[in-house]
């Protein structure tokens, strides 16, 4: 009798069907006979994909095939990860890979809901508050006012000035610089002016 091979995973089918083990850490997906599943479908290629267990998470490649691998309904570019909860699409068919990951990328989908609290207690630390600044809701939000009407005369009711605003006047013109005789002469008009 065959010893019963380690089962490291199963891909079963999304809406019923039989369950297919994964017994080895690389295995090849297609049509031909010499696959290690083989999937007899007209839509899959002869080799289709390739599932590959890398540090206890499935991985997926496509090998160029015809119908294309997804997952989660995302067209292959690389090699991609296969989460338990995710959707594997060959050639349209879909499957989940039952298995129990490990390694940073299953520790973090444990961890999903850690990492959403962390998101948002970081979320709440704006540059207001960081500043030392209060940014509560209730003290930011200020009662609302009527807008200022504001009036505007037409061109014929307007008073119109024939003065010109400060900041339109020409500057004056620059004075010579004081020569000698003008030094002198500031000095003679204080001397002469009775304390």
């Amino acid at each position: 009798m065959r010893p019963l091979a380690e089962v490291l995973g199963v891909l079963n089918p999304v809406g019923g069907g039989d369950p297919i083990p994964l017994t080895k850490a690389e295995m090849t997906v297609g049509r031909r006979a010499g696959c290690d599943i083989r999937l007899d479908f007209e839509n899959v290629s002869g080799k289709h994909c390739i599932l590959r267990l890398i540090n206890g998470v499935w991985m997926v490649r496509d090998l160029g095939s015809t119908n294309g691998t997804t997952v989660n309904g995302s067209p292959l570019a690389s090699e991609q990860s296969v989460m338990p909860d995710e959707e594997l699409g060959i050639a349209g068919h879909l499957y989940n890979i039952d298995y129990v990951p490990a390694g940073p990328e299953a520790f973090l989908t444990a961890h999903k809901d850690l990492d959403e609290e962390v998101v948002q207690e970081r979320a709440r630390h704006s540059l207001m508050d960081l500043a030392g600044l209060d940014t509560d809701d209730a003290k930011l939000k200020r009662p609302k006012r009527a807008p200022t009407v504001i009036e505007r005369l037409s061109a014929d009711e307007a008073d119109f000035d024939d003065v010109v605003p400060d900041h339109f006047k020409q500057p004056a013109k620059p004075k010579k610089p004081p020569s000698d005789d003008d030094f002198f002469n500031i000095i003679e008009e204080d001397v002469k002016k009775p304390k």
